[in-house]
């Protein structure tokens, strides 16, 4: 909420103004609390049901934590996929600029658009902040939060909502300790595209239905602005968790309508639609900006790859582009989805499994306008909505496992935890959490060849070359993009080019940058744009290949070559050789 009415008031966004925002709703609570009625309280875990959420907390993030920092080979190496530069450009921009405004990020992608592009921030907000505060480089702010995620905001998140359900302290356990070892979320979402912001937001859909479900069923107005609060954040940190939450929402309020339909009319229809126009009001700066990118989310269509059944079979069995799938969690997350049928308080869970497990069949292997339609907030993604999935099947597996407990029948609280201790020691050491597994399949997008070590080199020395108002020329298809985030030199390009969104500016000097000693035009945009350097890296990303004018810098007489090595050339820009204007020859 505070980051774009910084932007807004004409303020900068620092921790002053976080500190700010979060006294002002401690504050509303404080009167709200005042007049509020008295919350139901729930009863306690037991010590020895606490202590077994607090192992299965702990072991869930050593999974995690082994995870990450073997698939990362170390929190400062440089992400590498297709959206990981933008956010961290997008993070580096708000900490030196205090600019949050959710607009701001149009320099990135369309730098010529006055009125900037809409990309929801408060991912990049919070971030920027502990750049500013840490003064460590870029990756490693984005991937210590990775870490943060992975390892305490999913399993806590899990616990809550177990709780928040009136659930016991062993399924909460058992839910909390497989929680970090499907492949689909979070991790595959580090390697495909690295949506940092999705996942962020992703993390906090349990918590959140968490605290909805403790409002509506403790009447305590008071969280009723918690959640306004939390739901306009879910919309601040992505766009496409509105629909997530609205989703696994209207599976619970269904299933909490059909037994007593009069009672849901009269006690809880009227609180939420109050709740829905609050929230609404508070998110109108989302809501808006949305609106604007609804267009080109709808448009998006990813290709079918494979067959409806196919698709099935990877999404059920866990094996979502992978040579082989996670069988013990598949086997776990099917049998519990089959004893949740039987539990009237957890069949919500069963619903939103098979929503989303449709959506990404529809998404994965259905090439047609309807298809395209009911994905699109999901940018028509199959790895944005399997990791969704992933949310109830977490919950079926730790009930599965729970339930495989209760069988032994275990008679007091040493047989329970010895019992508990040894399942929870036997599924980390058949499966051994996935850690392999998963740490495998991000190491592509951490050590790849766009962003090496020369080139991280190159563009640090690049910073210090480049004085503040010049602009360095780079090629939108190497590892340059990383320039503004790595060194503070603000690049040309500065995420991959897509050509629906390069502006004509742009698209002139990728083609003829290195005509600008003899075509009059391209120098002119150099002069316009105050570009004093140009930079070329070895790496290319996916199967792009070097914008025309990008090449043969050589051999232009108006770029002498300031820094070099083996895998990446820094060119100063002399603009006594640049082509000269036919008025000019007068």
């Amino acid at each position: 909420m505070g980051a774009p009415l910084t932007s807004a008031a004409g303020l900068r966004w620092n921790i002053w103004v976080l500190l700010g925002c979060t006294v002002a709703i401690a504050v509303v609570l404080l009167v709200v609390q005042r007049f509020a009625r008295t919350p139901v309280t729930q009863p306690a875990w037991s010590l020895a049901g606490s202590l077994a959420v607090v192992a299965g907390v702990i072991t869930a993030a050593g999974i995690a934590a082994l995870t990450v920092l073997k698939g990362t080979y170390g929190l400062d190496s440089v992400p590498q996929g297709w959206d990981a530069p933008y956010h961290g450009n997008g993070i580096r921009f708000i900490a030196e600029t205090g600019n949050a405004g959710n607009r701001a990020f149009g320099w990135i992608d369309v730098p010529d658009n006055p009125a900037g592009a809409f990309y929801p921030n408060a991912y990049h907000a919070f971030e920027a902040l502990i750049y500013k505060l840490t003064g460590v480089t870029i990756p490693l702010v984005m991937n210590t939060g990775m870490l943060v995620t992975a390892a305490l905001v999913v399993p806590l998140g899990t616990v809550a909502l177990v709780k928040a359900f009136g659930g016991r302290a062993g399924f909460a356990a058992a839910a909390a300790l497989v929680s970090t070892s499907f492949a689909a979320y979070p991790f595959d979402l580090w390697q495909w595209g690295q949506l940092y912001p999705y996942v962020a937001g992703l993390t906090l859909i349990l918590p959140f239905l968490a605290l909805f479900v403790r409002w509506l069923d403790t009447r305590a107005d008071r969280l009723g602005v918690l959640v306004a609060v939390v739901a306009v954040g879910l919309a601040a940190v992505h766009s496409a968790m509105m629909f997530v939450a609205v989703l696994l929402v209207l599976c619970y309020l269904v299933q909490r309508a059909v037994p007593a339909p009069r009672e849901f009319l009269r006690r809880d229809l009227p609180r939420l639609g109050l709740l829905a126009v609050g929230a609404a009001v508070i998110a109108v700066p989302y809501l808006l900006g949305a609106s604007t990118m609804a267009g080109r989310t709808s448009a998006y269509n990813w290709p079918a790859i494979t067959t409806p059944s196919r698709a099935f079979g990877d999404a059920v069995l866990l094996g979502h582009e992978a040579e082989a799938p996670q069988y013990l969690l598949a086997a776990l997350s099917l049998f519990g989805l089959y004893l949740l049928l039987r539990e009237p308080a957890w069949r919500w869970v069963l619903g939103t499994y098979v929503i989303f497990l449709g959506l990404f069949v529809a998404a994965d292997a259905v090439d047609a306008g309807w298809a395209t339609a009911i994905t699109s907030p999901w940018w028509n993604d199959r790895w944005r909505l399997v990791a969704v999935l992933v949310l109830p099947a977490t919950l079926a597996a730790g009930w599965a496992l729970n339930h495989l407990v209760k069988l032994v029948e275990p008679r007091g609280h040493v047989v329970l935890i010895v019992v508990a201790a040894l399942a929870a020691g036997g599924y980390v050491l058949v499966s051994g959490g996935y850690t392999d597994r998963n740490s495998i399949r991000l190491h592509w997008t951490f050590r790849s060849t766009v962003v090496t070590d020369q080139e991280r080199e190159g563009l640090l020395e690049l910073g210090k070359i480049v004085k503040p108002g010049e602009r360095v020329m780079n090629d939108g298809v190497d590892g340059t993009v990383w320039m503004y985030a790595l060194s503070g030199a603000e690049p040309i390009v500065g995420h991959y080019p897509n050509p629906a969104t390069l502006s004509p500016r742009r698209k002139v000097l990728l083609d003829r940058f290195n005509r600008i000693g003899t075509d009059p035009e391209a120098a002119r945009i150099v002069r316009d744009l105050n570009i004093r350097y140009a930079v070329v890296s070895s790496g290319l990303m996916a199967d792009f290949k070097r914008s025309p004018g990008m090449t043969d810098l050589d051999d232009v007489p108006a770029l002498k070559a300031v820094y070099r090595n083996r895998d990446i050339q820094v060119y100063e820009v002399d603009w006594s050789e640049l082509a000269i204007r036919p008025e000019q020859n007068r």
